[in-house]
């Protein structure tokens, strides 16, 4: 028995070296494999159930694909393939087509009723009962509106007849470095095999059945959640049509399958199925599209027919070769930017248990590989960023309805673009950022009062979603969240068009908070209500629904980096001075950060921080990350506070630990952000790696975000280009306050910040575990990209690409250099 295991682990090894299939794969040794197909009672859907366990489990054992819009995600049986695909702007349950207003979801006289909230914020009435905080925003501020959900498209079954018992040498693999999946297996004389891809060049999904020695017959069958639906066969073609409910203005979509076979006889049958007999080769494709458009408030009028029969038809002309070989190219172009080299040699072990049993810096580079393969499969070039599961779904009424939460998750889908080198995927984000920023005005003048600016609250959808949650402890903000990634994208690109484009976006969110900011008791300005996502104070008099308050840390610390946002902004688009100097009069003003006598930031201005200290959420830490504030080398006090609240925060899994593992790197520890990272890659419990029993992404996504962090930082900037240690040249936003050491204040940015050169720093938290190393095409703020080499944990060389002219400082070895100019195009070797 064990020779015979030995021998198929050796033949399988065989295989992936030997396919042809899998391009590149000699070279970028970054596959997922199994040898065994996902679970037996998972060979098909039950849509009949909206939170089906089954559905939830197909999504943590089947193997994912996508172009950014359209996505599949397979199961790999041998007596059927099921496929289940989605499209990103496929909704249910919300609404569309309303008037400007309404289409906020915003109820039009909350502003009526604000001034009594606040009133119950200052007199302290906290809780859940009548006349609290809660209660009142809940009854006045809070939106009646259905946000909705994110919903499957459509499922196709394809049933081969193969006997399960009689296969050997089974393989269902996923080559990460070209986006092409696979199943081979072999009953007697005969090997079938399976080519799967979902190309962004063509905007349409390819699938190959082959057999070799032999002959197949083929059954396909066409299926969708939505009860509202037609699904017809024609020659060689299944056209499935349906309608997603809505509130109001039901979703059109339609999915297409189209077969191609040259030896087949491929007939139509009466119930909707395509039969195929005495075929060697079967290629089919499958294109789908909803009727959404990105157009405030109605959201509505693609072609989506035309678009369908469209890329259906442009498929079967251009033939699987080209199809596929356009696919990989695409694909090899974005996941070979960034190579990461562990000093590994690939075991050719299954993926499962790869992560059981083999080499852990295997497993941490097959993540990696594995994150950035879903970034950019989930967030290309749609209206809309990826959601809560990226882009897959089996589910009617899937996990926190999938999606777009405004405090950490959807952020968090993009942590990795600018820093792993993939800032095309960012696109979604920016042009669903101005949408709401369309809705969120609003927002601000039904609920808050507001005239000038937009907001967004907790959470979205795709038809410009923006009012406050239904439960008035949710009461929040999101536009400074939201804007702190518009303007990250331009300091790692220094794109002035692009800056001109998001602009008014940065300064709406900006001009919100000039308007809505109130003072305290103490006279500093706050934000209010608000809570601290998504955590409690005050347990033993209140209980764990006591969340709203005044002057969360997150909030004073989001505005300080959105006002100097919005000053460099200005100056270098020499617009707005008024509106600038507004700005730099605020700053000073906001609630400072405080350090409580157990040494930890404080989440809130008054230190509640005693209570559920060990929360998930780590909101009040955003200004070490993804935040630029905080650091050891510029605020140790304020960092060390940080570090003190991370040692009792220690909870592990999903978004969690990537948030985690990402400050730990940012503290310069890179032992504690691999620990977290581990956590990540080895403890889901889903075969594929997704992230959680209940499928959330960002986990992923954020995960790979931190290996970037660990091997380079850029987030800190010299405002003085004589200073020889980055203590002294990197500016500081924050002073101590003289009177209260324990308080620090935010500052005024200097005009010299405007072009300031930011400093890169290598091998900021390398950890222990990867003495030797190298990576290639990280990305730095200023416009850089940097390869680096180590051995026994030091630098080796490092060399700065420069993709535009301009000037930066390197910080290695705990020395500084002095500021080098670049030309676009040039490189440099820091040794």
């Amino acid at each position: 028995m064990k020779i015979r295991e030995s021998l198929k682990g050796l033949i399988t090894i065989l295989l992936i070296a030997l396919s042809s299939s899998r391009p590149g794969l000699a070279e970028d040794r970054s596959v997922m494999h199994y040898d065994h197909p996902i679970s037996e009672d998972l060979k098909r859907l039950d849509h009949s159930v909206p939170r089906s366990p089954i559905n939830a489990r197909f999504m943590g054992e089947a193997l994912p694909l996508g172009n950014g819009r359209f996505g599949a995600i397979f199961s790999g049986h041998v007596d059927s393939e099921y496929l289940v695909f989605n499209d990103i702007t496929l909704w249910m349950n919300s609404t569309r087509g309303a008037s400007e207003f309404k289409q906020s979801g915003s109820p039009a006289d909350g502003k009526d009723y604000l001034e009594m909230v606040r009133t119950a914020c200052r007199e302290g009435k906290f809780g859940t009962g009548e006349g609290s905080i809660e209660s009142l925003g809940t009854e006045y501020l809070a939106t009646k509106q259905r946000l909705g959900n994110f919903a499957p498209f459509a499922d196709l079954e394809i049933r081969t007849g193969h006997d399960s018992n009689a296969v050997e040498d089974y393989d269902r693999a996923l080559d990460l470095a070209t986006g092409v999946a696979s199943v081979r297996y072999r009953i007697g004389d005969v090997t079938y095999s399976r080519e799967y891809f979902c190309s962004h060049p063509q905007d349409v999904f390819v699938a190959r059945f082959s057999a070799d020695g032999g002959k197949m017959d083929l059954v396909l069958q066409a299926r969708t959640p939505h009860k509202k639906n037609t699904i017809e066969s024609q020659g060689h073609e299944i056209q499935l049509r349906g309608f997603a409910d809505m509130d109001q203005d039901d979703m059109a979509f339609m999915q297409g399958v189209r077969v191609v076979s040259s030896d087949g006889e491929v007939e139509a049958k009466s119930n909707g199925t395509l039969q195929i007999t005495g075929a060697t080769e079967v290629v089919l494709s499958v294109a789908g599209h909803t009727d959404f458009l990105p157009e405030y408030p109605k959201f509505k009028g693609r072609d989506f027919e035309g678009d369908t029969l469209h890329a259906l038809q442009q498929a079967e002309e251009l033939g699987y070769t080209v199809l596929k070989t356009n696919h990989v190219s695409d694909v090899q172009s974005l996941m070979r930017r960034v190579p990461l080299d562990l000093g590994i040699t690939p075991s050719g072990l299954p993926t499962d248990r790869l992560v059981k049993q083999g080499d852990p810096k295997e497993v941490q580079k097959l993540y990696f590989d594995y994150s950035r393969y879903l970034q950019i499969c989930s967030s290309r070039d749609a209206p809309v960023p990826s959601n809560l599961q990226g882009l897959w779904s089996s589910m009617l009424i899937p996990p926190w309805n999938s999606d777009y939460h405004n405090d950490i998750n959807v952020q968090m889908n993009y942590w990795m673009v600018e820093t792993a080198n993939l800032p095309e995927s960012f696109t979604p984000f920016v042009e669903w950022t101005k949408v709401l920023a369309e809705s969120g005005r609003h927002t601000a003048w039904g609920t808050f009062g507001v005239k000038k600016g937009w907001t967004a609250g907790l959470n979205g959808n795709i038809f410009g979603f923006t009012a406050q949650n239904p439960h008035g402890r949710r009461l929040q903000q999101g536009g400074h969240w939201l804007a702190q990634h518009l303007f990250e994208h331009y300091a790692f690109n220094k794109d002035q068009a692009y800056l001109e484009d998001v602009y008014p976006v940065l300064k709406g969110a900006a001009e919100f908070f000039i308007e809505h900011l109130a003072p305290w008791k103490d006279g500093t300005l706050v934000v209010y209500p608000t809570w601290s996502p998504e955590n409690f104070f005050l347990e033993e008099a209140y209980g764990k629904l006591n969340k709203q308050a005044w002057g969360a840390s997150y909030d004073q610390q989001l505005l300080v980096g959105l006002f100097t946002d919005c000053i460099e902004a200005s100056i270098l688009l020499d617009r707005d001075p008024e509106f600038r100097q507004t700005l730099r009069e605020f700053i000073p003003k906001l609630c400072p950060q405080k350090i409580n006598s157990q040494g930890h930031l404080q989440e809130w201005p008054e230190d509640w921080d005693g209570y559920e200290v060990t929360h998930r959420h780590l909101s009040h830490l955003i200004a070490l990350h993804p935040g630029r504030d905080f650091s050891p080398l510029s605020t140790p006090e304020l960092a060390q506070a940080c570090e003190t609240v991370l040692k009792v925060r220690t909870g592990t899994g999903g978004w969690k630990g990537a948030w985690r593992a990402a400050c730990w790197a940012r503290l310069r520890n890179g032992d504690e952000a691999l620990k977290y990272y581990n956590d990540l890659a080895f403890g889901t419990p889903n075969p594929n790696l997704l992230n959680g029993s209940r499928f959330q992404i960002d986990g992923n996504l954020g995960g790979g975000a931190v290996i970037p962090e660990m091997l380079l930082q850029s987030h800190l900037r010299s405002i003085d280009p004589q200073a020889d240690t980055i203590a002294a040249a990197a500016y500081v936003p924050y002073r101590k306050d003289p009177k209260q050491p324990n308080h620090f204040v935010a500052v005024t940015p200097p005009d010299r910040l405007v072009g300031a050169p930011y400093i890169l720093d290598l091998l900021p938290a390398l950890p222990s575990a990867w003495p030797k190393g190298s990576v290639k095409g990280l990305r730095a703020r200023g416009g850089f990209e940097v390869d680096m080499e180590w051995d026994n944990g030091q630098l080796l060389k490092a060399t700065i690409h420069a993709t535009r002219n301009g000037t930066f400082r390197v910080y290695s070895n705990g020395k500084l250099s002095e500021t080098i100019a670049m030309k676009k195009g040039d490189s440099r070797i820091w040794e």
